[in-house]
């Protein structure tokens, strides 16, 4: 094992195979590489193990305690990973571990590598992907008078996500996930027809909408639990711990250590997209309309959505805007709706109709999605367990120039606050690699 000196050392506490009958398989001898994905764009964290096995495991997996026979992975295998950086021994209570469990969905690749070994790779994901599977949700929320949609996704994760009961059995293996839920606005009732838990997140993730009617909720898992926010809150409230910064090969800066900021470096950077103006157009960004069709008054309401008027209400990372004149309409929207019925004397009294979020919504929400991820980025950093989705964080870029005037100077056009939208974290016996993926505006004025 690598000196406790070097960022990027790992500490990985175990990495355990628990069969279907209960039975516990120590794999942490024989894994050559874990991957563990987050994405912003995904419900559950995942994870790969490229295994080198001379146990034959698999042989040696049963379904149940009262199966004699070993019948090899059936699918409900689960996966124990405990792991973090390793720091000098006197310090390590400051890192907790990062502790995840994952149930068994494929085995893939297996290969011979040699005499009596097998090589395959373990794909898992969070259990509650499993135990929300078979779940069909068929119920109305917002009885009464209605009910915010922050409250139904409360009562939806307590019952169907993580009751209690998990809740217990995480305890027990010292695993503790938490929920956070951002506030919405406005009171809607809904009946669920035989949706699956999946199904009626993404609903209410459409359907949320915020104080200043400029929402974009997702829902994700990160290494700590579940998350139903809003991009604009994640910008806003986001706080920024530590600036990583590239340096190009043989870059010195007088009184400045590079050699020693190893833990803050950007070892390798790629720009995955940058500034895609024909994209942002055709994606509605500039200009787009709304048609809503209220069936019940006979009547049609138009939303016209111009980028120049609505860009400042906007939550950014850079404050500006593109100053682009698009003529037309590059998207149409149609679509049923009830917007102003709650106002109209025919459906008062025993017609009362819960208001309903403006059609425009949805012209906001695609253009800010063109804005928000106009600019994406992924480093590579060393290990860093704490690092999650969702959270902010600054890069530094020196410019990579044969120039000598501009060779120290920061390139401003990708430096800056980025969000995280996705994280791996890639570990083998010694070390620890932390991939990000990050997005940012980036714009012109």
């Amino acid at each position: 094992m690598a000196d406790y000196n070097f960022s990027g050392d790992v500490d990985i506490e175990q990495i355990t195979l628990i069969g279907g009958d209960g039975s516990i398989h120590n794999i942490q001898e024989m894994f050559l590489e874990v991957n563990i994905y987050q994405s912003i764009f995904k419900k559950y964290i995942e994870c790969d193990i490229i295994v080198s096995d001379a146990m034959n495991i698999g042989s040696q997996i049963k379904g149940s305690p009262d199966d004699d026979v070993p019948d090899g992975f059936r699918g409900i295998e689960n996966i124990l990973i405990s792991y973090r950086e390793r720091t000098d021994p006197s310090q390590d209570a400051e890192i907790p571990y990062k502790r995840h469990l994952f149930g068994v969905y494929e085995v893939a690749s297996r290969r011979r590598d040699g005499e009596g070994v097998e090589g395959y790779i373990l794909s898992g994901i969070s259990v509650e992907a499993y135990r929300t599977l078979p779940q069909k949700i068929s119920k109305s929320y917002g009885r009464g008078r209605g009910n915010k949609i922050s409250k139904m996704m409360e009562s939806l994760m307590s019952e169907y996500v993580l009751n209690t009961e998990l809740q217990n059995e995480y305890q027990s293996i010292g695993l503790n996930k938490t929920i956070t839920i951002d506030e919405t606005s406005g009171v809607h009732k809904y009946i669920i027809p035989n949706y699956s838990v999946d199904k009626t997140i993404d609903f209410f993730c459409k359907k949320a909408d915020s104080d200043d009617h400029y929402p974009y909720y997702i829902f994700y898992e990160d290494s700590n639990g579940f998350n139903f926010r809003n991009i604009p809150n994640l910008i806003s409230d986001g706080a920024i711990d530590w600036t990583y910064t590239y340096y190009p090969s043989n870059f010195k800066v007088e009184g400045q250590d590079v050699e020693g900021s190893d833990q803050y470096k950007i070892l390798n950077f790629k720009l995955l997209k940058e500034n895609n103006f024909l994209e942002n157009v055709k994606g509605g960004m500039f200009k787009s309309r709304s048609i809503g069709i209220d069936v019940q008054r006979k009547n049609k309401i138009e939303r016209v959505f111009n980028y120049n008027n609505q860009h400042d209400k906007f939550t950014t990372f850079e404050g500006g805007y593109y100053p682009i004149e698009v003529e037309g309409d590059a998207i149409l929207n149609v679509s049923l709706t009830k917007f102003g019925q709650d106002s109209d004397p025919f459906f008062n009294g025993d017609n009362m109709v819960i208001p309903k979020k403006d059609i425009s919504i949805k012209n906001r929400k695609q253009s800010y999605n063109k804005q928000i991820f106009n600019n994406i980025m992924q480093v590579t950093i060393a290990g860093d367990s704490t690092k999650n989705v969702g959270q902010l964080i600054d890069l530094q870029f020196y410019i990579n120039s044969g120039i000598e005037d501009a060779k120290y100077e920061v390139d401003k056009s990708i430096s800056g606050e980025y969000l995280i939208t996705k994280v791996r974290q890639t570990m083998n016996d010694e070390k620890l690699t932390t991939v990000l993926e990050c997005c940012k505006d980036s714009p012109i004025v």
